[in-house]
């Protein structure tokens, strides 16, 4: 019992020198916990503001915030950006890529150049009148009832067309090159369109990513490999091809 009674005594002792030294007011006093930091303002900072790239190029947005960033392009027609701000360009123009943190908004401006400038396109609208385009170009060399032939339109160029409706006004224009163009031709219009199929020897490309925003269609065609014809029509949900009788019309006032 004595025994018992000693091995309890210390057993207690141990208890109240373990419970001393928890108390222990000469031990360093804990560090308090800091307090909460004041609300970060998210500021972006951006390397560069802008990029001149060529169709298919990739550019990554070199951005920085302590926010996540989202990235958005004003018109993906010209380039689209990923949630990580690579941007892919795809059609000659220019468009803005946005991009927003917590408050904070900056602009990063993409130029997308060609590489072949094989003609310039004509600056013609659908609907335009004969006596607008007779301004615009001069006097025709070829000249029908529905069609008018403009020759020396540019260097690489043989002939621009223009056809009209009964009331003289603008529904279709082609431009005539030489085969020798072909190769470059597709580059020409690759960069600046998206090619959608070909259809019987005609390639055919659109001026927008879907046919819902589509309002211009392009024809391309070798004609018995003797020239080549471009051909810009206006697009509409009843036609989905461009219009046989504008190559037709072309054709017969080149005498083909």
């Amino acid at each position: 019992m004595k025994k018992l009674s000693l091995v309890l005594l210390a057993m207690l002792a141990f208890s109240f020198m373990g419970c001393q030294g928890w108390l222990n007011t000469d031990d360093p006093t804990p560090e308090p916990e800091p307090e909460p930091n004041p609300e970060v303002e998210a500021v972006i900072t951006l390397e560069e503001t802008s990029v001149v790239l060529h169709s298919g190029d990739t550019c990554q947005i070199q951005a920085e915030c302590e926010f996540p960033i989202t990235y958005s392009s004003e018109n993906e027609y010209y380039a689209t950006v990923s949630e990580e701000g690579l941007v892919t360009a795809n059609f000659v123009g220019a468009t803005t890529i946005n991009l927003e943190a917590e408050g904070d908004s900056k602009t990063f401006e993409v130029t997308i150049e060609p590489v072949s400038n094989l003609y310039p396109e004509p600056e013609i609208e659908i609907g335009m009148s004969k006596d607008s385009i007779i301004g615009i170009f001069g006097e025709p060399v070829v000249e029908e009832d529905d069609i008018l032939g403009f020759g020396d339109y540019s260097e690489n160029t043989t002939m621009l067309m223009v056809m009209f409706d009964e009331e003289d006004l603008v529904t279709d224009y082609a431009v005539i090159l030489e085969t020798s163009f072909e190769e470059e031709l597709d580059t020409f219009l690759g960069e600046r369109y998206l090619f959608v199929q070909e259809q019987e020897g005609m390639k055919i490309y659109i001026n927008a990513l879907s046919l819902e925003e589509t309002s211009m269609l392009i024809g391309s065609q070798s004609v018995e490999g003797e020239f080549l014809m471009v051909v810009y029509t206006n697009y509409t949900e009843e036609e989905s091809k461009v219009k046989a009788e504008s190559f037709k019309a072309i054709l017969k006032a080149l005498g083909k």
